[in-house]
């Protein structure tokens, strides 16, 4: 009986979001071409000079045309950081962070954020096509029955995200730096194919500077026995540590010369800055 409500109640929330995108799809009105392509100079140069494709694929992935996070870090000398994301439908496929440094060089810290591979053409002939995908979904055991409503599925979520806790060391003497929950999530979605109901992107950062990427999601019935799942993903290349309810879940050790390389799930694509 339990179940069977519970997929009950889930089923609801998926037909209420089909049917709000639904109402949407019908009261806008379409955009005639020149007025989409008049909001392409509103992405930053650097961005717009990226092509991110899913492995085998002919045809690039747009990617969201807003930052999802924007912040600067004068303690590392960092200016114009920004989360970006590419795929509007579902979970990102790619997401990076990325800003200024000092000397005037940008650095797009790239992270495969999807069970699906890429390719990423970027300035100077560089490119990023990972081997291996990094995020992996655990049960989120202990969540409740979501809600149909949005606005208290939506603090649901929040509060679940709570659960979790960061920290990291990056310097040589191994300090302990302890990372905080940014309440708000940066992103929301939902995806038929991966038969998830709603997810949210929050950050744990330092300050504002980001550093760890937390997916919370719910999924049908349909989907499995995990109602609930979480997965994680690295913006930063100090060594990572997250716990659940004060219980470590997962640990990303340093990368590999802090910019890693270029087939690496998670890699810096450092561009000079033209003449």
């Amino acid at each position: 009986m339990i179940r069977t409500s519970w997929q009950t109640t889930v089923m609801a929330i998926a037909a209420v979001i089909c049917l709000t995108h639904l109402a949407l799809a019908q009261e806008a009105p379409r955009r005639p071409a020149d007025a989409i392509e008049n909001q392409a100079p509103t992405l930053p140069k650097y961005i717009k000079s990226l092509e991110v494709y899913p492995l085998g694929a002919d045809q690039p992935i747009a990617p969201i045309g807003r930052p999802l996070f924007s912040y600067s870090d004068s303690a590392r000398i960092i200016a114009a950081g920004a989360i970006w994301a590419w795929g509007s439908e579902g979970r990102p496929l790619a997401m990076a962070k990325c800003w200024k440094n000092a000397n005037g060089t940008q650095t797009c810290a790239f992270s495969l954020t999807s069970d699906e591979r890429v390719v990423v053409r970027g300035p100077q002939f560089k490119t990023w096509r990972p081997d291996e995908i990094q995020i992996e979904a655990a049960e989120l055991a202990g969540a409740p029955a979501p809600d149909p409503k949005d606005a208290v599925r939506l603090r649901q979520i929040k509060e679940q995200a709570r659960r979790f806790t960061a920290h990291e060391f990056w310097n040589s003497d191994n300090s302990r730096f302890e990372l905080r929950l940014l309440s708000q999530p940066v992103h929301r979605y939902h995806e038929e194919k991966r038969k998830i109901v709603d997810g949210a992107v929050f950050l744990l950062a330092i300050d504002d500077n980001p550093q760890i990427l937390l997916f919370v999601e719910i999924l049908s019935p349909a989907a499995s026995e995990v109602r609930w799942q979480y997965l994680l993903a690295r913006v930063s290349s100090a060594d990572l540590h997250v716990c659940l309810d004060g219980k470590e879940v997962w640990a990303r050790e340093r990368t590999p010369g802090i910019v890693g390389t270029s087939t690496d799930y998670y890699w810096h694509m450092v561009a000079t800055p033209e003449p």
